[in-house]
């Protein structure tokens, strides 16, 4: 979001047990102890060809909660009977006890009319209206969650796969839909696109294989998923981006690191079961090598058959013997390709498990590493932690922000998923390695792009500002858009009685300074990828005043709070609505509600509050009062 400034009074894996992760209190984290889930995984199909992955995404996640402190119901190639004895199943144990209720489904799914619905493996679905009797719409479930007095719903959906069901539906994939209060929704692909279900030799789908690991570290859950989400879209090269959307407003985290995590035992035998997997593809590659060596000596003497074969004086006996022979040493030389095949999968399976292995310590290493720093933090402030956190999160970003290595992007957010600084880091890589996803039309006809263009050259804005207390004009303002690139745009700005500036804008809404000063890193006032209610950043940056080159600290906790259909003097806009909180070192305070068109480059409308410190509030509103379109 660019020229949000006003003329207000201020300027603008794994880890061992027994580590302290979250200071969570035992009162506040008491009510989410309780834990449902539903697991189903559908793979045999009994219309259509089988998934490769879904039962043992499904397992495999069953197994994991379990160890996380959920009473798991688990359904395994559910027709439509057993998935609604089910629900209601999940139903009763949730009744009345506040609990956390979860919903895991790997399969087919397909959307109908902006509803999502779960395959059953016994649907024959011959036409659309088959879908409502022969499938289980996924709001009834989220429904069924809410009547059994749930305090949190999560809903995990690996059910985008290329779907043969698809010609009976609305479109690909399922449909996008914004989270109930009190819920997390996670999809394993953007809304409208197909999910990557893995081959037989992987185990588990793609999602869910990024999902499993995740959920074996301490983390919060929207850090997990944002940490899922980065890597399946890295291991994909942008084809598969997984999507979520919240509502929820206490936190949780699925791997406390204290009373639900793994345990010792638990990472003991996991470390002993892939040596021993290992060990089986070493053995695996060792004897398929020693079979086609055996094969290739078989091989040697059939064609000294041959070769004595040729020598019988019988023509007839002599065609008998060498074609006999040329058909064995035919089937030796299958048999030996059909050997080496074995031998290389077991190599390249014994190389990816090495590898798994290599990233595993990595992993606890890494979240040792967070853990420890994250209890030491506990100890600080929260001044002082939060200074100390932006240290390290700006040291890190000032090393790699002028990178083109799309890897080292990958990392700072792989480390930092939720930090001060990853809307900055999330903008940056939307221009290193651009999403291959084919964007869906939302229920409201809007098709957003995960990197788009907000501006173009040539383009005029204007607005009028009005005293927030009496609505009467207090200014006039417009901005120009002089020269436009990938990465955003310069502008020239003008106002009665203060005169013209310019400033560089991007098309993620980034400001690296406006009039009154200069921030550093960056701030922004948009989300980076795709605008979405519920999605929620925060941000900090050292901001230098124009004026008397001071320099305080500025914070930002920002959030989409709704889809609102707005008119201003320049028209009427369908508009997403978000709660901007800025907390100034001064004590000074500006609360920002954005009214903004993913679409447009400035803000239809905003409303700044202004709070000094000592002195009554400052409000001001800006309108758009029209747009010239540039070239």
């Amino acid at each position: 979001m660019s020229w949000l400034r006003l003329n207000i009074r201020r300027p603008l894996s794994l880890l061992l047990v027994g580590v302290l992760f979250f200071a969570y209190s035992t009162n506040a984290q008491a009510p989410l102890d309780v834990r449902v889930a539903l697991v189903i995984g559908n793979a045999a199909y009994k219309n259509v060809p089988a998934l490769a992955n879904a039962t043992n995404d499904a397992k495999s996640m069953s197994s994991v909660l379990r160890k996380l402190g959920f009473n798991v119901i688990e359904v395994v190639d559910g027709d439509k009977a057993q998935m609604v004895k089910a629900i209601a199943q999940m139903q009763t144990l949730l009744q009345g006890k506040q609990a956390v209720g979860m919903l895991y489904f790997a399969g087919h799914g397909l959307q109908l009319d902006w509803r999502n619905y779960m395959v059953p493996v016994d649907a024959k679905l011959s036409q659309a209206s088959d879908i409502a009797t022969q499938t289980v719409d996924i709001e009834n479930v989220i429904d069924t969650m809410k009547r059994s007095a749930t305090r949190m719903n999560i809903i995990v959906l690996d059910a985008c796969r290329d779907n043969p069901f698809s010609g009976k539906a609305s479109g690909k994939g399922l449909a996008q839909l914004d989270a109930p209060p009190g819920t997390y929704l996670a999809f394993a692909t953007s809304p409208g696109n197909v999910a990557e279900d893995g081959d037989e030799s992987a185990s588990n789908g793609l999602f869910t294989h990024y999902l499993l690991k995740e959920l074996q570290r301490p983390a919060r859950i929207e850090d997990l998923f944002k940490r899922v989400r980065l890597q399946v879209r890295q291991k994909s090269q942008g084809r598969q981006i997984p999507w979520d959307s919240s509502s929820l407003e206490d936190d949780f985290a699925f791997n406390d690191g204290v009373k639900h995590t793994f345990n010792p035992e638990d990472l003991i035998k996991e470390a002993q079961l892939a040596k021993e997997a290992q060990a089986q593809f070493q053995r695996a590659a060792q004897a398929a090598a020693e079979r086609e060596k055996q094969i290739a000596q078989q091989i040697a003497l059939e064609q000294q058959q041959l070769a004595e074969a040729q020598k019988i004086q019988n023509q007839n006996a002599r065609l008998k013997a060498e074609s006999e022979a040329k058909e064995r040493e035919k089937q030796l030389a299958l048999a030996a390709a059909q050997e080496r095949q074995k031998a290389q999968a077991a190599a390249l399976a014994l190389e990816r498990a090495r590898a798994e292995e290599a990233q595993r310590i990595k992993d606890i290493e890494l979240a040792k590493a967070q853990a420890a720093e994250q209890t030491r933090r506990n100890t600080l402030s929260r001044e002082e932690a939060q200074a100390q956190q932006f240290a390290q999160e700006k040291s890190a970003w000032d090393k790699i922000k002028d990178t083109r290595n799309k890897a080292d992007v990958y990392a700072f957010i792989l480390q930092f998923p939720n930090g001060m600084l990853s809307e900055l880091a999330n903008t940056q890589l939307e221009l290193l390695d651009k999403a291959q996803i084919k964007p869906q039309a939302d229920k409201q006809g809007r098709i957003q792009e995960f990197a788009q263009r907000r501006y173009t050259q040539g383009e005029t804005f204007e607005f009028i500002g009005k005293d927030g207390y009496t609505g009467l004009p207090k200014w006039n303002q417009s901005f120009t858009v002089l020269s436009v690139d990938d990465e955003g745009a310069e502008v020239q700005g003008t106002r009665t009685g203060g005169g013209t500036w310019k400033q560089r804008v991007s098309h993620a809404g980034l400001q690296s300074g406006d009039n009154s000063g200069k921030y550093d890193p960056p701030i922004t006032f948009m989300p980076a990828g795709i605008v979405q209610v519920g999605y929620k950043w925060r941000a900090r940056t050292t901001f230098t005043n124009a004026r008397n080159n001071a320099q305080e600290w500025l914070e930002v906790a920002a959030k989409v709070v709704a889809r609102e259909t707005i008119e201003v003097p320049a028209g009427k806009f369908d508009t997403f609505k978000i709660e901007v909180a800025m907390q100034y070192q001064s004590g000074h305070r500006t609360q920002l509600t954005i009214w903004t068109d993913p679409a447009i480059g400035a803000g239809i409308r905003i409303k700044s509050e202004s709070r000094p410190p000592r002195g009554s509030a400052d409000i001001t509103i800006r309108e758009l009062t029209s747009i010239k379109r540039g070239s």
